[in-house]
């Protein structure tokens, strides 16, 4: 459906105003301390990370002078007991619409296309927020919309972060799926291609599989214990999805999801093995 807007214009997401760079920094260093093996050298932080080594030293010792971590016997350093102050003082885990909200309007602004939010709710994709595109055309959405995991970006980005045995699931009944379009997957080695496809890409494509005007990407968000909980996309018509804009697109997308999952809670490495609570084994 298209509807006449004016567009707009807006930073890119991953360069937001009133960013203080160094600070990212060094906040993302103590992010690290969250997961194996929690003591670092300033190399292995720096490999962690991918920064040069002088800078992790720089963004450890700021983070040492402040509180936040010490050195060990074996020089490594470690948090200290401060990070039990602001976790006592933490809000508790907000909704999956409220933790999005911020960059939601953030990746609207600087792409100017639709934007999704989906919940997963069993073997199904829930809409629970949107924001319209601001192009001249651009693609509608509704919140009550609901799909199964086999086609759009939001839905196929979180089917491909579920553990094997619910992808299997899915894979066993697409036969009775609806078929959107001619581009809908409806093959078992399709489908499996495709999700092996997004996991390498760290996104999900929908190549007008859902509607035959349209394409967009999306990537699954995570939640506090590591499990999916939705996926955010973005997309408009196909006339304006060339391939090096999804790629450029795609980008985005994984940095908004991330973002989100750190607002939920999440700190680690997504598996597709890892048990989520909504499967069926």
């Amino acid at each position: 459906m298209c509807l006449p807007q004016q567009p707009s214009t807006s930073p890119v997401l991953d360069s937001p105003r009133y960013l203080i760079q160094s600070a990212a920094t060094t906040l993302e260093v103590l992010l690290a301390f969250g997961r194996p093996p929690f003591r670092f050298t300033p190399s292995e932080i720096a490999g962690q990370l991918d920064i040069d080594r002088n800078q992790a030293f720089r963004c450890l010792r700021t983070l040492q002078h402040v509180g936040f971590v010490r050195q060990d016997e074996g020089e490594r350093f470690v948090l200290t007991s401060l990070v039990d102050h602001l976790a006592g003082a933490s809000q508790g885990q907000p909704s999956l619409a409220r933790a999005s909200k911020a960059v939601m309007d953030e990746l609207s602004q600087s792409t100017g296309e639709t934007v999704n939010l989906f919940a997963l709710e069993g073997l199904q994709a829930a809409c629970v927020d949107y924001r319209e595109g601001l192009r001249q055309v651009r693609l509608v959405t509704s919140v009550s919309e609901r799909r199964p995991l086999h086609a759009g970006a939001c839905p196929k980005a979180m089917l491909a972060a579920l553990p094997t045995a619910v992808q299997e699931e899915v894979i066993a009944h697409l036969h009775e799926l609806p078929r959107y379009t001619p581009a809908t997957i409806v093959t078992p080695t399709a489908l499996r291609q495709d999700l092996k496809a997004t996991l390498q890409r760290g996104y999900a494509v929908s190549d007008l599989d859902v509607d035959e005007e349209a394409r967009g990407v999306g990537a699954a968000i995570f939640g506090a214990e590591g499990q999916v909980v939705g996926a955010v996309s973005v997309g408009g018509p196909a006339s304006r999805m060339a391939p090096a804009k999804i790629v450029e697109l795609g980008q985005q997308i994984v940095e908004a999801a991330r973002l989100i999952s750190r607002q939920l809670g999440y700190n680690g490495q997504s598996t597709p093995d890892t048990q989520h609570p909504n499967s069926r084994q």
